[in-house]
């Protein structure tokens, strides 16, 4: 469901961001980048210097990059004239791209960085970087080592709305119906101790996630729960998991995070029970409203499009992009012309 995206495969080299009461002529020095492979003292003493964000306080962020930590993990530490610009976490994922230790697992925050200088240090860094902008303050800026950049829509609704009319429009209240009478001998916990990460590690085992991912969500969650920012519910049959979900209050807002349900119970209809009970939680817990996110076409079928995210390709250097660009399009030739095993 992309919008808009755009390509850019020009030479031009890239410079830094200038402030727009600055001539051009007082563009910033090439940033110093230092590469780590683990966390020291030295990332503290910088972290210490960066603003922290309410989002992802400097203690999650630290969790986030040292989790898992081994070669598929790059710590970055951008300075300009010995102060640090921003600290560029990476989690490498197995098709090849670079994303932040934080995408899509805190919303609002990408990395500590100072103010208007985050596309700056991300490029820097001199790999290509794969960003997403969800839930932000403000708009991604623009800059010359954006190579692609694309939006879609988020859906959700406000505690005001009136969810049965919406659901009645787009023909799900008789399914909502239908799987809350089907569900009614399984046993639901809202928020039980350690339930978070069980729910996360079922999600990555029902869809295959790659284990440092699901090692990063992990981390995450425990760190909500413990804070009071995380709502679990799971949905137990006896002594067996049958469904779970997970969801983080971000501004007063119950924003979803990761699903699972165990297939063999389909006939359940546990995966619109849980919708259900996620719009459940928005009044149990008096929040203002609900999102749901995007990516996937059947949660306008229980909210309505609310808000925008965007996504970014970014490299400050156009040869190794390219390169990584062609590399990318090879596997995915190779991964299509293998034989089934």
């Amino acid at each position: 469901m992309r919008q808009a995206q755009s390509e850019a495969i020009g030479t031009r080299p890239i410079q830094p961001v200038v402030e727009e009461n600055q001539p051009a002529r007082a563009q910033r020095p090439r940033p110093h980048v230092t590469l780590f492979r683990q966390w020291n003292s030295q990332l503290d003493d910088a972290l210490s210097r960066l603003p922290e964000s309410d989002a992802c306080p400097h203690e999650l962020f630290r969790i986030l990059a040292t989790s898992s930590i081994d070669n598929r993990k790059l710590i970055a530490l951008v300075r300009e004239r010995d102060a640090p610009v921003a600290i560029v976490a990476l989690r490498r994922t197995p098709d090849g791209c670079w994303v932040p230790v934080t995408r899509y697992i805190v919303p609002g925050f990408v990395l500590p960085s100072q103010p208007g200088r985050l596309l700056d240090a991300v490029a820097s860094v001199g790999v290509t970087v794969e960003l997403g902008f969800w839930r932000p303050e403000k708009e991604p800026q623009s800059h010359g080592a954006v190579r692609a950049l694309w939006s879609e829509p988020t859906f959700g609704m406000d505690a005001t709305d009136d969810f049965e009319a919406y659901w009645r429009k787009t023909g799900r209240w008789d399914a909502i119906r239908k799987s809350r009478r089907k569900c009614s001998g399984f046993s639901v916990g809202i928020n039980q101790p350690g339930a978070a990460r069980l729910i996360v590690k079922e999600w990555g085992k029902t869809w295959g996630i790659d284990g440092a991912e699901i090692a990063d969500r992990v981390a995450a969650a425990e760190y909500m729960e413990a804070t009071g920012r995380l709502v679990s519910i799971l949905l137990s049959d006896g002594d067996r998991l049958v469904g779970g979900a997970t969801c983080l209050i971000h501004e007063n807002e119950l924003v979803a995070q990761v699903y699972f349900r165990d297939h063999e119970y389909d006939r359940f209809d546990i995966g619109t029970y849980l919708m259900y009970l996620t719009f459940e939680m928005v009044g149990r817990f008096n929040l203002r409203g609900i999102d749901l996110g995007g990516g996937h076409d059947y949660k306008q079928r229980f909210a309505p499009a609310k808000g925008v995210k965007h996504e970014m390709r970014i490299c400050g250097n156009i040869m190794r992009y390219q390169f990584g660009r062609a590399m990318r399009k090879l596997r995915r030739v190779t991964n299509i012309n293998r034989p089934a095993e």
